[in-house]
């Protein structure tokens, strides 16, 4: 039988954009990042609520990209203990040149160089709607010790199936937004965060529009990586669910590239491109109003983004 591959749109694209990936996409903060470490097992809280991470815990980060999610847990001094594992040419190349002491590979979630039973978690940053099914799962539960931890990780920018939880069994964390207190936290959590996005028509305008060229590729917004859990017998029932909510302050003449960097909008000839740069910018015109800037001079506007965690315990 011959191996699955890593989806051909994801691995092209990035080897093209990775450098502009690396620039304009948004960080993972630590106000989110810390407490999916704890939920891992691989940190505790202790009694002045600081985080104490132990690195004697062995790591694998799939899909690891440029290493936006990496550099959270070099920060927090795992090294020899964490292996990367990513597809794409390009992306590798510049996570060596940012981490040239990390141990990475040129692999997919469908063949991972890992023992059976060797680590203690696996962690998706970004990437897990792109590979979503039973042959990834397979794999990753091969990987991973008995209870064993699997942590998906996305930053988001509208209200998706994704979110299709309750808000009261989730968790949520203020990582710096002017709307965290004005949010109501009931019900599903897709309302939740329709409260939220809707607090700037500029941004909701763009993304939606943006939102119709990814029809024909996985996303997470589609949610369908929720559902391959639903009949798995790979890991345990029940997804523990974590958000975080914060404003991305980003110049406006950078809107464009940061959503040029969607392998959907890679993957188009430079004349339709042109016409979608030129739409979005139409978009931010008409409906940026004077409180959707962050500074006086109307350069920097205000972006609500949201920051999800998943996390789900291996069945052996």
């Amino acid at each position: 039988m011959t191996e699955k591959q890593a989806h051909h749109t994801a691995v092209n694209s990035f080897d093209q954009n990775h450098s502009d990936y690396h620039t304009y996409r948004p960080e993972f903060t630590p106000v989110i990042v810390n407490p999916l470490l704890v939920e891992l097992n691989l940190a505790t809280k202790d009694v002045d609520g600081d985080h104490i991470f132990d690195t004697s815990k062995k790591i694998v980060e799939i899909a690891a990209g440029t290493g936006k999610f990496t550099k959270n847990l070099v920060a927090n001094g795992w090294a020899d203990n964490l292996t990367i594992i990513e597809p794409s040419t390009g992306m590798l190349e510049s996570f060596k040149k940012n981490f040239p002491n990390i141990k990475a590979v040129q692999a997919s979630s469908y063949a991972i160089p890992i023992e059976d039973s060797s680590v203690d978690a696996v962690i998706i940053a970004q990437g897990f709607h792109w590979f979503a099914d039973a042959d990834s799962l397979k794999e990753i539960s091969r990987v991973l010790k008995p209870n064993g931890k699997l942590g998906l990780i996305w930053n988001f920018d509208d209200t998706s199936p994704s979110q299709d939880s309750q808000a009261a069994e989730s968790k949520f964390y203020d990582a710096g937004s002017r709307y965290f207190n004005t949010t109501d936290f009931k019900g599903n959590n897709q309302d939740v965060f329709k409260q939220f996005f809707a607090n700037q028509k500029w941004n909701q305008e763009v993304t939606q529009y943006i939102y119709g060229f990814d029809v024909n590729v996985p996303q997470y917004r589609h949610g369908k990586w929720r559902q391959i859990f639903k009949n798995d017998s790979y890991f345990k029932n029940g997804i523990l669910d974590s958000f975080a909510m914060y404003d991305l302050e980003i110049e406006k003449q950078n809107v464009w590239k940061y959503w040029e960097t969607r392998s959907y909008i890679t993957d188009l000839g430079d004349e339709e491109k042109q016409k979608i740069k030129l739409h979005v910018e139409k978009l931010i015109e008409a409906y940026q109003q004077d409180n959707s800037f962050s500074d006086n001079n109307k350069t920097r506007l205000i972006k609500p983004m949201g920051t999800h965690t998943a996390v789900l315990t291996v069945n052996k």
